[in-house]
């Protein structure tokens, strides 16, 4: 039941990424709180991955998905760093930020459906 509110967590978290890429393509820009709280809420789904894990170290698949979104949060960190400082963000690190995300996602469905 919890892995299912993760991954839950885990596609409203990316929904909420794509919408700011969506926006951020347009030329519009979000105040720097909402992509604080994106941050955030994925932050809150790593540290709640971390103490899944510690309970079930038997699931290898969302034990891997746990390693890339502590990836995929480096790289957001250093975007917000990039908005923080209102400089352009760097095309392959949204990109590589976007693809751990999405590699996560496979591996927590994986994960979910197939153990």
């Amino acid at each position: 039941m919890m892995l299912a509110a993760l991954l839950l967590l885990l596609i409203l978290v990316m929904l909420a990424g794509l919408l700011f890429a969506t926006l951020g393509m347009r030329g519009r820009k979000l105040p720097l709180i909402v992509s604080s709280l994106h941050g955030i809420a994925g932050i809150t789904l790593v540290a709640l991955l971390v103490a899944h894990d510690l309970h079930y170290p038997h699931n290898m698949p969302v034990n891997a998905a746990t390693v890339v979104l502590l990836l995929t949060a480096t790289g957001g960190l250093l975007l917000f760093g990039f908005r923080a400082g209102r400089q352009p963000l760097p095309g392959p690190v949204v990109v590589l930020h976007a693809g751990f995300a999405l590699v996560a996602l496979a591996l927590l469905g994986y994960g979910y459906f197939h153990l």
